[in-house]
């Protein structure tokens, strides 16, 4: 009796090793593959204003290993976002994927509002896609029956939102300093919001008081101060580099020339939220906000004012809008380059927004 039952379960275990090693080879995990290389970008929609049918499958932009396709893929719901991977991709070092880079460059146009750790574009590989498939029959890696009732959430925009932040997206795909402080910076105000609009007074209305902690607030407010703080000098460091030794006259010159150079900012201007010079301002962060956020050993910074965090940050933005500004081609130039389909753009209805597809009208 236990040799059949013994014999049972070395057969079981068998065929369930075959079984998984057939799932291997036909969901083979090391995505992108031949197998798998495309994805559903996840935390993005685009509203029907184009008029599409079901099914239709839209060029917008490509990068380098990336072609950006949007899917209308349901009756009356909102297009979603599809990238084509070129799987010569995993022999970069690093991928900057086309969905990072769109939510950076529309989190730097929006001058980081409303930001926190939720917002980002994830990819969600399809294996074996046609943009001939319901949404229903596609084979995801890693989406469970639960997380497919999620996959559509997010913000909807319009397919031209995306076209009017290519400067940007073109500016990171060749750069990757570019890439890194927008990077650092939305990491600064995930940590600690402010309203930048409000903050550099680009308003004529200061909608968005800042006001420093109440003493029972302290306690939760110092620690994200400080890190807000670290995030936004590296932001700065990234296009600046570090202050150069002040007691060389020779180096400091050179660096001044070098800020104007590369940011279009005179180092000895006035950063007026602090009635220092950018260059006074710039020394400040790295020695007296800077190195006691990032090395407490400890101790709390118990005198660290939301102030000097907001200047901080404040700081950052100048210096990464100049070296933008700076770098950036223009509108046009960019879209050609990241080949945005300008005979599709100009489908979209810019004075309404729709989830109606074509069908709907027919």
């Amino acid at each position: 009796m236990f040799s059949e039952l013994e014999d049972k379960l070395v057969e079981i275990l068998k065929e369930r090793s075959i079984r998984q090693k057939e799932l291997l080879i036909k969901y083979p995990p090391d995505v992108p593959n031949e197998k798998g290389h495309h994805a559903f970008i996840r935390g993005i929609s685009i509203e029907n204003s184009f008029a599409p049918t079901v099914g239709e499958y839209n060029l917008l932009f490509e990068t380098e290993h990336e072609k950006i396709y949007i899917w209308t893929h349901t009756k009356n719901e909102n297009s979603a976002i599809i990238s084509d991977i070129d799987i010569s991709v995993k022999k970069k070092d690093f991928w900057k994927t086309a969905g990072s880079m769109m939510n950076l460059a529309l989190s730097y146009y929006r001058a980081f509002e409303a930001v926190d750790f939720e917002r980002k574009f994830e990819y969600k590989i399809i294996y074996y896609f046609s943009h001939l498939y319901s949404i229903e029959s596609l084979e995801f890696l890693d989406v469970s029956n639960f997380d497919l009732h999620f996959l559509f959430n997010g913000e909807v925009l319009k397919a031209t939102d995306i076209a009017d932040v290519s400067q940007v997206i073109e500016l990171m795909c060749r750069d990757d300093r570019c890439y890194t402080a927008i990077s650092l910076l939305l990491s600064s105000f995930q940590i600690h919001y402010c309203c930048l609009i409000c903050e550099l007074g680009l308003s004529k209305y200061k909608k968005h008081e800042s006001h420093e902690p109440k003493l029972w607030e302290q306690a939760d407010f110092i620690t994200n101060m400080e890190s807000a703080i670290v995030q936004a000098c590296r932001c700065a460091e990234s296009i600046l580099g570090e202050p150069p030794n002040t007691r060389k006259h020779s180096r400091i010159l050179a660096h001044k020339r070098k800020w104007i150079d590369t940011v279009g900012i005179n180092p000895d201007e006035i950063f007026e939220r602090t009635e220092l010079s950018y260059w006074e301002f710039y020394l400040r962060l790295f020695d007296e906000l800077r190195n006691p956020s990032a090395h407490s050993y400890g101790d709390i910074h118990f005198n660290l004012q939301r102030k000097h965090t907001i200047d901080a940050q404040c700081f950052a933005a100048l210096i990464l809008r100049g070296y933008i500004n700076k770098s950036v081609k223009s509108l046009e130039e960019a879209m050609n380059i990241l080949k945005f389909d300008k005979n599709f753009l100009n489908r979209v209805q810019e004075n309404m927004s729709t989830k109606l597809t074509k069908d709907s009208y027919d």
